[in-house]
C-alpha cells in the first residue's frame, strides 16, 4: 500500500510539472504564424528542462546551466549536416586557447590533394548565440556549413568562452583576439581580408558588431559587411515596447524575466533584482547621456513606436555602479555611441535580420534608422510572424522550414552584398 501510494505521489507530481510547463508553454501566435506546434513543443520542454534543472541545482546535485547545455546539445548538436555530395571540408584547429571550426567548400582553387591553394576568398567569421551561456561548434554546426554550402565561401566558427564559468570580458577578449589573429594569419586560413563579413544570432550578433567596431577603430581592418541576426545591442533601455511585450511571453521558455536576470548575474557577477526593468540599474546621468541613443524618436518610421518615455527609476544609491559599467560600455552596449564613432567604426554594410516575437525587435530597429542617419548601407529584414532563436533551428525533427528559408536569404543576400561591393 506504502509503495502505491510512493507511485501516486510521484505520478501526481510528474503530471503537475508537465501540466504547469503546458501552460507556460502556451501562449497565444498569429494567425500566419507557421508550425505552431513545433514552437509550442518546444516550448514546453524548455519549461520543464527549467523546472528539472533549478531543482537539481537545489538538491545540490548539478548546476542548471549543465542541465540547460545538455538539453541543447541532445536536441540540436547531435544532428549530422554533413553530406558528402556538398564538397565542404571540415576541421577544426585552435588560436591559443580557443577552439576554431573550419568550413571549407571544395572549388576550382583547390589543388588535386585537397589542400586550400593560395588564392584567397571571401570569409565568414561566425559568432554564436545563446545568450552567452550556451553553444559549440556541435549545436551551430548546421548553421555554419549550411552558410558555407550556399555561399561557397569559408565559414570559420569561434568557440568563446561561456558564462557563468567565465563572466565579462571573457567573451569578448576570446573573439576579439581569435579574430585579430584570424587577419593576421589570413595566408595560412586563404581569408580575403578585403571580403570579410561577420556574422552573429543574438549574443554573437552583439560580438559582432562590437568586435567590427573594435577591429576599424584599432585600424586593423575593415570587414565588408556585417550580417546580425536578432542582434543584442543595448543594455541601457529595458523599457522599449518590444521588452514589455514578449518577456512576459517567455519566448521558446528561456526569454523571460527571470532568465534574464540570471543571464545578466551570471554576465557580470554582480546581484541583479527586478529593478532592472525599470532601468533602476541607470543613474539620472545615464539617461541625460544614453537616452539620445536608445530613444523612441527612431521608431517613429515603423508601427512600433510609442510616446511612453523612459522609466525614471533612479540608482539614487550607486548600489549598480559596478553592473552598469560593464552592461553600458560599448564593448558590451554598440548602440551607445555617438554618432560620429557609428559612422567611422561600423562596416559600410549591414544586414540586419529581426523577428517580431522578440524582446530585441526594437532594439534592431532602433540601430537600422541610426545607421541610416550616418549614410551606411543597410538592408532590414524583419520577420512579423517569427521569434527569437529560430535561425538556429535549421535541422533535426524539430527544423523549422522558415530557419532554412532564412539562412538561404541570408547567404543570397551576403553573397549579393559582396559581388556587388567587388565590382565598387
Amino acid at each position: 500500500m506504502k509503495s502505491n501510494r510512493n507511485y501516486l505521489g510521484a505520478g501526481v507530481v510528474v503530471v503537475s510539472v508537465a501540466l504547469l510547463a503546458a501552460f507556460l508553454a502556451y501562449h497565444p501566435l498569429p494567425d500566419d504564424f507557421e508550425e505552431p506546434w513545433k514552437y509550442r513543443f518546444i516550448k514546453f520542454n524548455v519549461e520543464i528542462t527549467n523546472v528539472f534543472a533549478n531543482a537539481l541545482e537545489y538538491m545540490g546535485i548539478v548546476h542548471r546551466v549543465n542541465i540547460t547545455r545538455f538539453f541543447y546539445h541532445v536536441s540540436y548538436g547531435s544532428f549530422n549536416a554533413r553530406d558528402s555530395r556538398d564538397n565542404i571540408s571540415v576541421s577544426d584547429d585552435m588560436i591559443g586557447s580557443v577552439v576554431i571550426r573550419i568550413f571549407r567548400p571544395f572549388v576550382a582553387d583547390l589543388d588535386a590533394g585537397g589542400s586550400s591553394a593560395s588564392t584567397a576568398r571571401p570569409t565568414i567569421i561566425f559568432y554564436h548565440g545563446g545568450g552567452y551561456i550556451v553553444g559549440s561548434a556541435d549545436i551551430f554546426e548546421p548553421v555554419s556549413y549550411s552558410m558555407a554550402k550556399h555561399t561557397q565561401y569559408t565559414v570559420i566558427y569561434i568557440e568563446y568562452r561561456l558564462i557563468p564559468e567565465h563572466k565579462y570580458p571573457a567573451a569578448f577578449n576570446d573573439s576579439l583576439e581569435t579574430t585579430i589573429e584570424l587577419i593576421k594569419q589570413n595566408a595560412k586560413y586563404n581569408i580575403d581580408v578585403n571580403n570579410l563579413v561577420l556574422m552573429g544570432d543574438s549574443a554573437g550578433g552583439n560580438l559582432a558588431t562590437v568586435i567590427g567596431q573594435q577591429l576599424i577603430e584599432r585600424n586593423i581592418a575593415r570587414p565588408r559587411l556585417q550580417v546580425l541576426i536578432y542582434p543584442i545591442l543595448q543594455f541601457f533601455d529595458f523599457t522599449l515596447p518590444s521588452y514589455r511585450a514578449y518577456f512576459p511571453a517567455s519566448v521558446l521558455g528561456s526569454i523571460n524575466h527571470e532568465n534574464f536576470k540570471m543571464f545578466i548575474s551570471f554576465f557580470t557577477g554582480e546581484h541583479v533584482d527586478d529593478h532592472i526593468f525599470l532601468n533602476g540599474h541607470t543613474t539620472s546621468a545615464h539617461k541625460e547621456k544614453f537616452s539620445r541613443f536608445v530613444n523612441r524618436k527612431f521608431l517613429l518610421n515603423s508601427k512600433y513606436y510609442s510616446d511612453h518615455h523612459l522609466d525614471q527609476l533612479n540608482d539614487t544609491s550607486k548600489r549598480y555602479e559596478r553592473l552598469s559599467e560593464i552592461l553600458l560600455s560599448n564593448k558590451v552596449s554598440p548602440l551607445l555611441v555617438e554618432d560620429d564613432y557609428l559612422e567611422a567604426n561600423t562596416p559600410e554594410n549591414t544586414l540586419l535580420i529581426t523577428a517580431e516575437i522578440d524582446i530585441l525587435r526594437d532594439d534592431g530597429f532602433i540601430y537600422a534608422e541610426r545607421l541610416r542617419r550616418v549614410d551606411k548601407r543597410v538592408n532590414h529584414v524583419h520577420y512579423d510572424s517569427l521569434f527569437h532563436g529560430i535561425f538556429g533551428l535549421n535541422t533535426g525533427p524539430l527544423k523549422f522550414d522558415k530557419a532554412n528559408e532564412i539562412v538561404h536569404k541570408v547567404a543570397h543576400l551576403v553573397k549579393q552584398t559582396i559581388n556587388v561591393q567587388q565590382k565598387v
